[in-house]
């Protein structure tokens, strides 16, 4: 995993990145209801091993302040370009801590609001104090929120946290990859290793969990070095005493820099069996679990990770989905006839910047849908 200085030419695809990423997103042309935009009920797996009920809820919010992602589908589901006033947020908290007859039982809320739950910008002040309170009084023994490294201090954490009234409170951090060229370049997220260290070591301060998320198979990234970018990734956060983490397998959806490329033909998501192959090569180092929404394809229009077959595919995800509950390996031990093996590749950097600036160039001048 590099650390070197950046190059001339990694800031260049950087900056054209950037760029496109911005250039391709677009805010709905009416503002949408002030109403959660997903509310799903699961069981989810603990870091310890402990399996419990999940309400899992997105706000209808104006989404992420620092939307640079390649990858990111969610402004095309919120009301990114457009205000979102504080009390619709509370609103909208109110609505989904009320319970209701038939509703399946869970001791976990996950809260997201499709960006930085601390970022001021996206959630004020003002508002996560009486959400704390609101949330201490549902009768839920965790909470979990996401939110950049850079949002995530303890003049944030330490009054919030204490106002949940001993709730346990679990932050999620996107971190996507421990390598900077992939998680700084290709990813184009504003997350540099260091604000997320002293994130973590905010989060662990006032006695609340981290959560990593770790992209597979992120834009301008073959299969074979995806593998090696998560094992890599899954060993930097052992180093930092993390289990808890997420793997992400990339969807390519509409005004993202992974769609543009999709449509030119220069960019497919991970193979299934990539997926696989990365979960077992680091289910010992760590409490691995696969975001399966990301494999079913069904909170909106996306293209997802695949196999050889439809039955295959079916096959394959329903491992992962029942790997992620329980943890247990051999859940993934799945056969399949057509199954072409994925074999690590290093992380070459020089060769990975100058594949990507050739790819993207010749993305933007393809005939046909792209742009």
């Amino acid at each position: 995993m590099s650390t070197s200085s950046t190059s001339s030419e990694e800031m260049r695809l950087r900056r054209s990145l950037s760029a496109l990423s911005v250039e391709l997103r677009h805010a709905p042309a009416a503002p949408r209801p002030d109403i959660p935009r997903l509310v799903t009920y699961d069981q989810i797996r603990l870091p310890d091993g402990v399996v419990a009920g999940r309400k899992k809820v997105i706000l209808m919010s104006g989404g992420c302040s620092v939307p640079t992602c390649t990858m990111c589908p969610f402004t095309n589901e919120n009301n990114y370009g457009l205000k979102t006033s504080p009390q619709a947020l509370l609103d909208q908290v109110a609505t989904v801590l009320e319970r209701g007859p038939g509703e399946p039982e869970y001791s976990i809320l996950a809260l997201y609001n499709d960006g930085s739950f601390f970022a001021p910008r996206e959630v004020p002040p003002a508002v996560q104090l009486p959400i704390a309170e609101s949330i201490a009084r549902s009768g839920v023994d965790r909470l979990v929120v996401e939110s950049l490294p850079q949002f995530v201090t303890p003049a944030v954490l330490e009054p919030f946290h204490a106002a949940l009234g001993g709730i346990e409170l679990e932050i999620g951090i996107g971190l996507q990859s421990a390598d900077d060229l992939v998680r700084q370049t290709l990813v184009n997220t504003r997350v540099s290793r260091a604000s997320f260290e002293r994130a973590v070591s905010a989060i662990r301060g006032v006695g609340a969990h981290p959560k990593v998320y770790l992209m597979i198979k992120p834009p301008f990234l073959t299969d074979a070095e995806a593998i090696t970018d998560v094992v890599a990734s899954v060993a930097y956060l052992r180093t930092l005493g993390i289990r808890g983490v997420t793997l992400c397998p990339t969807r390519v959806s509409r005004n993202t820099v992974a769609w543009h490329l999709w449509r030119s033909g220069h960019y497919q998501p991970p193979g299934l069996w990539t997926v696989v192959e990365a979960v077992r090569r680091t289910h010992d180092s760590t409490a691995v679990r696969v975001a399966c929404i990301n494999l079913r394809g069904t909170d909106f229009e996306s293209v997802f990770p695949d196999s050889c077959g439809p039955a295959c595919a079916d096959r394959i995800v329903d491992a992962l989905v029942s790997y992620s509950q329980t943890g247990d390996p051999g859940d993934l031990d799945v056969r399949c006839p057509c199954r072409q093996p994925v074999e690590p590749a290093p992380l070459d950097h020089d060769v990975i910047v100058a594949r990507s600036l050739r790819t993207l160039e010749e993305s933007l001048t393809a005939p046909g849908p792209g742009r």
